[in-house]
């Protein structure tokens, strides 16, 4: 791999990172409302699950709004789209954690 063909990929790969946090961003307190109380009842594999069903139809909303305004090829769109996922499951995953566990309340090593 040439310097320039690495530049490039590393370049892509920042942009796609990039996008994908903001999609996240966007689709935070939608998701969160979705979510409502009944995640918190479940294992923290079923929640993962459960997050990612309920924030399936608002991403997929966002990432029309992104692909309209980037005109993104369909492959860096599956690429945003799968970061924005895994990013809205560890920003809402570390909501739960937090509203799970006491303040102040450490976690034993």
């Amino acid at each position: 791999m040439s310097l320039l063909n690495w530049i490039e990929t590393q370049s892509a790969a920042r942009q796609i990172a990039a996008w994908g946090a903001e999609v996240a961003q966007q689709c935070q307190a939608e998701v969160a409302l979705r979510l409502g109380q009944n995640v918190h009842r479940l294992s923290l594999p079923a929640a993962r699950g459960y997050i990612r069903a309920r924030s399936a139809s608002v991403l997929d909303q966002e990432m029309l709004v992104l692909v309209e305004s980037t005109h993104c090829s369909g492959a860096v769109a599956a690429a945003v789209r799968q970061t924005a996922m895994d990013e809205i499951i560890r920003m809402a995953m570390g909501d739960l954690l937090k509203v799970s566990r006491p303040h102040g309340q450490r976690k034993a090593a």
